[in-house]
């Protein structure tokens, strides 16, 4: 199992990157709670869209050379699964977010 303070080790690192690319990123997150490990794959990736539809709704496109970080803990009293997931975005406009598929390098890639 992995640990939140594990997983959220390379967010200490973002400040450095921050700076590199010269573009405010921010974090966008999500924690929740999953009760049966079989779902634990398809919902990680249906909160990653939401938390992506979010992120493009006000604006900022995902930052493509940083994996989304996702932290899962079994909590063994309650029997279920709590997780933490998290996506880093760059503010490119309301507009233009929907039109640019993310950010890389110094680059937006468009969809």
């Amino acid at each position: 199992m992995v640990s939140y303070e594990k997983a959220l080790i390379p967010g200490r690192i973002l400040g450095r990157e921050a700076e590199m690319l010269n573009r405010n990123i921010k974090s966008f997150y999500m924690n929740g709670t999953i009760k049966s490990d079989s779902d634990i794959a398809r919902l990680k990736e249906m909160y990653e869209r939401l938390l992506l539809d979010e992120m493009r709704t006000k604006g900022y496109v995902p930052v493509l050379d940083i994996d989304p970080q996702f932290a899962i803990k079994y909590n063994q009293e309650k029997d279920n699964y709590t997780f933490h997931l998290e996506l880093h975005g760059v503010f490119v406009g309301k507009r233009k977010a929907w039109e640019i598929e993310g950010f890389s390098g110094q680059n937006y890639i468009k969809r």
